[in-house]
């Protein structure tokens, strides 16, 4: 089960996993699961939606679809920017954007609110070195 493999705290304390996602209130989440592929996580504390994102994208799971555009985001390198793209190519939040990704998202809901969600694959053709996603901000 994807969410037995998180764990939150102080950034201090999750220094040493390489995928690790920030929220807004200072605390950090972190996979502590294998790297046999790339893996990203993106985190977010389920709250009112920005009133221009939710204009542009509904609130329904606005935070579960947020969060899986940022994992593919992460997983390809493409800019925070691109999100926008994402959740228009992927508004139902489907777990296979079409993307050319072989690539599995799964959302789970942690205590306290806290929606996170991990992406696990690759683009095709492309091997990102494993366990070390960046995204530019």
């Amino acid at each position: 089960m994807p969410g037995s493999r998180l764990r939150v705290g102080s950034d201090a304390e999750l220094a040493g996993y390489r995928a690790r996602s920030h929220l807004h209130d200072g605390r950090v989440v972190a996979w502590t699961g294998g790297y046999d592929v790339p893996v990203a996580i993106d985190g977010e504390v389920d709250r009112e939606v920005p009133t221009a994102l939710a204009r542009r994208f509904g609130t329904d799971r606005f935070w579960e679809r947020w969060t899986r555009a940022e994992c593919v985001a992460k997983l390809t390198g493409r800019g925070v920017v691109d999100l926008v793209d994402l959740m228009a190519q992927n508004p139902g939040g489907g777990d296979r954007p079409d993307l050319g990704l072989s690539l599995s998202l799964s959302t789970v809901h942690l205590p306290g609110g806290i929606v996170v969600s991990i992406g696990r694959g690759t683009l095709r053709g492309h091997q990102p070195e494993c366990g070390r996603v960046f995204v530019r901000l």
